[in-house]
């Protein structure tokens, strides 16, 4: 990779190579950026949840949203 990165980043970005678990900062940075996205995604759905709950719509109860999260994530 030719891009410069400021020295924290860097650090993350070799921290995360001598794992092991990736051939380089590229693989690094694509996993870190989907993490990225996933949460962004996440936080989305949060924020509409709430939203929804405001405007006095019901929501699902908590074992719903369990069920929900591990039919989604693919666990028992």
């Amino acid at each position: 990779m030719t891009d410069r990165f400021p020295d924290d980043v860097d650090d993350l970005i070799k921290k995360q190579l001598a794992t092991g678990h990736y051939a380089s900062a590229d693989e690094v940075l694509r996993d870190a950026l989907h993490a990225l996205d996933s949460q962004i995604d996440d936080w989305k759905a949060i924020e509409a949840g709430l939203k929804t709950l405001d405007d006095g719509v019901r929501g699902i109860s908590l074992d719903g949203a369990f069920r929900l999260v591990r039919k989604r994530n693919n666990v028992a």
